[in-house]
């Protein structure tokens, strides 16, 4: 009674090999999903053109927190199209002596204003990066996020009044000359 000899031995070992190499062969060239599943990925809606507006009355305070908003941005992979600082504003502000006119305290203070423009921030990205800038928000700093407008661009510029006042009077003088 013999149970296997060496020769029907290597004949199902290699019988096993041949089988098994096929099948992986076989396998890797089945799909298992339809292509069209993955071609493009889901479709994730991206905001448009948003503006990013730190203000506050120190001035190092709100152009460094401005420049860690944009770098925050890059960072995260969020498309920074611009920044710009506009002019400041200027108040007075005066407090008067309880029931009278004279004044007590004349304060001047001036709001500085940096924005930060961001171009087609995607949806699911929007919440974590404000949530992140929100998180590093410093005190007597504000912060506003909003769509860009055209009005904005151009608040960044000071008017030439010099500029405008010769204009206006090569206006009332009929216009520029044609040769």
């Amino acid at each position: 009674m013999t149970l296997f000899t060496f020769g029907v031995l290597r004949r199902c070992v290699g019988a096993v090999k041949h089988c098994s190499l096929s099948t992986t062969a076989l396998r890797s060239r089945v799909q298992f999903e339809p292509p069209y599943l993955d071609a493009s990925g889901p479709e994730i809606p991206e905001y448009p053109q948003l503006n990013v507006q730190v203000k506050g009355y120190d001035f190092t305070v709100v152009e460094h927190y401005a420049k860690w908003v944009h770098n925050t941005a890059l960072n995260m992979g969020i498309d920074v199209e611009d920044s710009w600082a506009t002019p400041c504003e200027k108040y007075r502000i005066q407090t008067f002596k309880p029931k009278s006119t004279n004044v007590e305290a004349d304060y001047h203070l001036q709001e500085y204003d940096r924005t930060v423009q961001l171009a087609d921030l995607p949806s699911v990205v929007a919440p974590l990066f404000l949530e992140v800038i929100q998180a590093g928000l410093p005190t007597g700093v504000e912060i506003s996020v909003h769509p860009h407008q055209p009005e904005h661009s151009q608040i960044r510029y000071i008017p030439d009044l010099e500029l405008k006042t010769l204009q206006l009077q090569l206006h009332e003088l009929g216009g520029p000359s044609k040769k």
